[in-house]
């Protein structure tokens, strides 16, 4: 049901230590069934994103388009020394992984990563996510 599928993340929690945000995250993924097992695998991935350099690029799929909003570009995501698509890495994690990465995604300090997961849970997965607290975007 569309109605249990909505995440409320408080902008205020951004501004806290990685440990805070990472327990708030897994506490909301764990609300929709997600194991510690699966949540472990987002740590996998995190290593592998570190691994290849490859934090600042659109792994989830989401670019914004200078001026144009967010669309879904696949292949704006890959690195070349070694070569890597992060994007077709995200893809290849089961499910529930994905679902939890970008879960996660929306309590970073990072804009281009909480908007890039906002749209990677509302077109993928059905979610309905607003932001709340001091700065919060309503949109």
């Amino acid at each position: 049901m569309a109605e249990d599928k909505k995440i409320v993340v408080n902008a205020d929690l951004f501004g806290e230590d990685a440990a805070a945000k990472t327990a708030a995250a897994n506490e909301v993924a764990k609300s929709f069934g997600i194991t510690d097992e699966e949540l472990a695998q987002v740590e996998d991935f995190k290593a592998e994103l570190t691994k290849h350099n490859a934090w600042d690029l659109p792994f989830m799929g989401y670019v914004n388009e200078d001026g144009y909003g967010y669309a879904y570009v696949p292949d704006a995501a890959i690195t070349m020394t070694p070569y890597w698509d992060a994007h077709k890495a995200f893809l290849a994690l089961p499910y529930n992984v994905q679902t939890a990465f970008a879960i996660r995604m929306l309590f970073t300090h990072r804009p281009v990563d909480r908007y890039g997961a906002d749209m990677f849970l509302h077109y993928q997965r059905g979610f309905k996510v607003t932001f709340e607290g001091t700065g919060a975007n309503k949109y």
